[in-house]
């Protein structure tokens, strides 16, 4: 079930254009009863309930974001199954970026702006963060930082296996 299809609107919609879709179909139903009206208005109440709840979601995952619980805002993030919503993308991006993960975080962000084009938050989003990217090659390259593979150092403890590491 696609709750923005069965109401009529943009993934974007901002709340008060889904509360106005779902009244404005909700009294059509109402007004023109035959035997699919109930199993229609049942319908649009699904989605209608379905959108409601995921913005309280994502509002409260900001929320936990901002107060740098990035934990639970990935655990409540993980537990939403819209993988395909601009929202959802740009807050795993963040939570990427925040632990260090700025590649994945940075493919989550081109994927919101993808979904999105329009949404300046994520426009900005994306350009800080590619030239904070830039800036920290810069930095390595001026510093002479040896690639991981030119370089003796690795999770495992930097070689063998029998000195102690991971591996």
């Amino acid at each position: 079930m696609n709750p923005y299809e069965i109401l009529g609107i943009e993934e974007n919609a901002s709340e008060d254009e889904i509360k106005e879709k779902y009244q404005t179909l909700a009294e059509e139903y109402t007004l023109n009863q035959d035997e699919t009206t109930q199993e229609k208005l049942e319908e649009i109440n699904r989605a209608y309930d379905l959108l409601m709840n995921s913005k309280n979601i994502y509002a409260e995952i900001r929320k936990l974001i901002e107060i740098k619980n990035f934990p639970l805002a990935e655990s409540k993030l993980n537990m939403i199954n819209e993988r395909d919503n601009a929202e959802w993308n740009y807050l795993e991006g963040f939570i990427c970026v925040q632990k260090g993960w700025f590649e994945t975080g940075l493919n989550y962000i081109k994927k919101a702006l993808e979904l999105d084009p329009g949404n300046t938050e994520y426009i900005s989003s994306m350009n800080t963060l590619q030239s904070r990217i830039i800036e920290y090659a810069t930095k390595y390259a001026n510093q002479g930082v040896r690639p991981a593979a030119a370089n003796n150092m690795n999770a495992c403890g930097g070689g063998g296996g029998n000195n102690g590491g991971m591996c």
